[in-house]
């Protein structure tokens, strides 16, 4: 499908990682699982983009391989969240990107060290150019020559966040058509 996407998470998730909020118990740390299951959501709604604008007509129905170095991601994008209110959330969201939607999706794991393009692309620093920053990873992996930008509509990201720092579980029904017709875009 040739895309990649950065997406910079704002202050308000990144203080309440790990790094800032050692523990869980107050209820305000954002997991690692929590981000790898969004980004693995955006990536979902980048494969729905590719396929609403390349259809196969012999394949109406495609199913993505999506693959993540998280097991929790992995198995919530199987079976919805139950641990967690900010991935319930997000199933909810995953929910309402599948209604109606003729792209299925495979989710699998896979090591850290296979995953090392998509570790590299979510270490590039906020402070710096990320289209720079990308074309140093380019010439790192020439794999990626002829990648576009995909960039994951308003909506979508305001849901995501919400799901994230409000924990707020949407109604996959009223969400669905916005979600559908626009999952974003993609640029040069």
């Amino acid at each position: 499908m040739k895309f990649w996407w950065y997406i910079e998470w704002p202050e308000s998730v990144h203080n309440r990682t790990l790094i800032y909020i050692r523990c869980s118990k107050t209820g305000k740390l954002i997991s690692i699982n929590v981000l790898e299951y969004a980004a693995e959501l955006v990536n979902y709604a980048a494969s729905y983009h590719y396929y609403l604008h390349n259809p196969d007509p012999t394949d109406p129905y495609p199913v993505v391989q999506l693959n993540v170095d998280n097991t929790a991601a992995e198995s919530w994008a199987k079976k919805p969240c139950t641990t967690s209110l900010a991935g319930r959330g997000l199933s909810r969201l995953q929910c309402a990107m599948m209604i109606n939607n003729p792209v299925g999706i495979n989710p699998s794991w896979v090591s850290t060290k296979v995953n090392v393009i998509s570790d590299e692309i979510s270490r590039m620093k906020k402070e710096t150019n990320s289209v720079r920053d990308f074309v140093k990873i380019v010439q790192a992996y020439p794999e990626l020559r002829g990648c576009k930008r995909f960039q994951p509509s308003a909506e979508l990201i305001s849901h995501i966040m919400d799901a994230i720092l409000q924990k707020k579980c949407i109604n996959p029904m009223q969400v669905n058509q916005c979600i559908l017709s626009n999952p974003g875009q993609i640029t040069s």
